[in-house]
């Protein structure tokens, strides 16, 4: 099975000016493409290929001299920006032909070009360039001396290593990459578990555990304010309707802290995405410990929540995608089936007792009070126990 692995690197100022060079080359290369594959397509009717892309960054190069800085590059940063524009274009037709085509939102999920400093600084590496010298350095393309790194003491690189990616998250370099290795099978103690996903709390299990939301920490509420009256900050800077020739523009060139508030908001995400993810990744594994042979988990209609605003403004927060995620990968390493209940299943609204459907029930009522046999139950510990069950409902169906 596939793998993936994370480590940080320490590079020194030249080697961390190196670094932004060649993802600079990589966002360069996709506005490029991206730009080169519309016009072709408009001009011709006709979907540009790789070896289309290729040739034409190759014309840029050699023909003018402005672009000769690009010979100085790797090459395989360049040419897997491509790939991955293609890839994502890929994925942007597929998606389309089977939600269909959207008249209100045409350009949804459509590859766009990336703006300096307002997307994630990334370049790839050859797999076969990429190799440990010492326990604390890596060798990497394109920089002359081998880059101090973190998290290598005491394991070595596969030999075969796919996809190493070399990403900026604000604060620090990290190098990731993924290799294959053997399935990790474990002993289960328990049929199966169920997991109600929910915003007052995170996740409840059918085994009564609740997993309090993280949002709602006093560490988070403190960030996300400092974030408010940041971006609130530097909202200010701008005057409405002005143009770039305009003096509201001028002005915000001209502040000296406006950058130095660009970082602090960019490291106050960093620092609430980190705690989420920590938060998720502990999450998944209390309910590993409990040695399920299966996991049930609710198909939530995000689409459909997301039209209630006071709904919405929580669920953005919660980043339930990347929990599922996290836990899809996990249950895969360990040889644990997850299913995924349908959409339609009542889990909150039947009694887990008696398996009658309470059709009155509101979303503001938190205990469960069965009418017919007057069981009194928590709504999300119902939900769950509910989705526990789902299995064997569906194997008698």
């Amino acid at each position: 099975m596939l793998r993936g692995k994370k480590v940080c690197l320490q590079p020194n100022k030249k080697q961390e000016e190196m670094f932004f060079v060649f993802s600079g080359t990589s966002r360069f290369a996709w506005n490029e493409s991206l730009a080169y594959y519309e016009r072709m397509h408009e001009e011709t009717g006709e979907y540009a290929r790789l070896r289309d892309l290729m040739k034409h960054l190759q014309q840029l190069k050699h023909e003018k001299e402005e672009y000769s800085w690009l010979n100085e590059v790797p090459e395989a940063i360049t040419k897997q920006a491509m790939k991955d524009l293609l890839k994502a274009f890929k994925s942007f037709y597929d998606r389309r032909r089977t939600e269909g085509y959207d008249p209100k939102e045409p350009g949804r999920n459509r590859p766009k070009f990336k703006k300096k400093g307002k997307c994630q600084e990334s370049f790839y590496q050859r797999t076969d360039n990429i190799h440990k010298t010492d326990d604390s350095h890596v060798k990497i393309t394109g920089i002359r001396s081998p880059v101090k790194c973190k998290g290598l003491r005491g394991i070595s690189l596969p030999e075969r290593i796919q996809n190493p990616r070399i990403s900026y998250d604000g604060k620090y370099w990290y190098l990731s990459y993924s290799y294959e290795t053997e399935e990790e099978k474990m002993i289960p103690e328990r049929e199966a578990i169920g997991i109600d996903l929910g915003i007052s709390e995170y996740a409840v299990t059918s085994d009564g555990v609740h997993y309090g939301n993280i949002n709602k920490r006093s560490s988070v509420k403190k960030l996300r304010k400092r974030l408010k009256r940041l971006q609130r900050d530097v909202s200010r800077k701008y005057e409405k309707n002005c143009t770039s020739d305009d003096k509201g523009r001028k002005r915000y060139h001209k502040t000296n802290n406006i950058r130095r508030k660009e970082k602090q908001i960019q490291l106050a995400y960093r620092r609430i995405r980190n705690i989420q993810k920590t938060y998720m990744y502990e999450v998944v594994k209390s309910v590993m410990r409990t040695k399920p042979q299966m996991i049930v988990m609710e198909d939530l209609d995000v689409k459909g929540m997301m039209q209630d605003p006071k709904i919405a403004r929580h669920l953005q927060k919660e980043n339930l995608s990347e929990f599922r995620r996290i836990l899809t990968y996990k249950c895969e390493q360990k040889g644990i089936g997850l299913i995924t209940a349908d959409r339609w299943y009542p889990s909150s609204r039947k009694c887990s007792h008696c398996g009658s459907i309470k059709h009155d029930l509101k979303l503001s009522d938190r205990t469960y009070v069965c009418d017919r046999c007057g069981m009194i139950m928590d709504r999300d510990e119902n939900a769950a126990v509910n989705l526990e069950r789902y299995p064997e409902i569906t194997a008698a169906a």
